[in-house]
């Protein structure tokens, strides 16, 4: 039997993904979280085969809470279920240690072959998020950021806040949060000011 823990801000998305789980024989969903604090709390107490855990949470940065459930259980095999795609989110999550990377809204029996996939020690990524890698390594002079990020890159470069990039680009204060945590760990910066700086000398902004 195969231990899955979920990591989910959603309370429906929780419970309908351990529903559409636990229909599989092989499968048992023995915890559920709705933030990072949560899903490590839960990894220390349950000791799950594998996460499934969506990169896009209320309190810290999703890459964060993989490398750090990563380094808190070495055996934890890990599978991002998010709705955001992109070669460079999927590189960033590969690189902190996750095994797998299927996108919400792909059938249900995708995430469950990806459980079992990783659960048996190997890497599954599908075919529309193995093709975005693949166009990356055939284009060595790729960009860092986004065309979304670099645009939150410049109005951080003009000094507004997070809730002020928010209505600026119509979006909720905590998207932007998302895509400022996904941007420090992509350029390596320690905050956002740093985050500016690496971004102009890579010539992104």
């Amino acid at each position: 039997m195969i231990r899955i823990a979920i990591v989910d801000d959603h309370p429906i998305v929780l419970d309908g993904l351990a529903i559409n789980l636990e229909e599989a024989d092989d499968l048992a969903v023995i915890a559920r979280a709705r933030n990072g604090e949560e899903a490590l709390g839960v990894i220390a107490v349950h000791a799950p085969d594998v996460l499934v855990l969506d990169l896009e949470l209320p309190d810290r940065a999703g890459l964060d809470v993989l490398r750090e459930a990563k380094k808190q259980q070495p055996d934890l095999r890990v599978v991002v279920f998010t709705a955001y795609g992109g070669r460079e989110r999927v590189a960033a999550a590969l690189e902190g240690g996750a095994d797998s990377y299927v996108l919400k809204g792909t059938p249900s029996t995708q995430l469950v072959d990806a459980i079992r996939a990783v659960a048996r020690g190997e890497r599954y990524l599908p075919n529309d998020v193995a093709a975005e890698l693949i166009d990356a390594l055939r284009d060595p002079g790729r960009e860092r950021l986004t065309d979304r990020e670099r645009e939150i890159v410049r109005l951080l470069a003009a000094g507004l806040s997070n809730k002020e990039i928010g209505v600026r680009l119509e979006i909720s204060e905590r998207t932007v949060k998302y895509h400022v945590s996904e941007i420090l760990a992509r350029l390596g910066a320690s905050n956002r000011a740093h985050a500016v700086s690496v971004a102009r000398e890579l010539g992104l902004v």
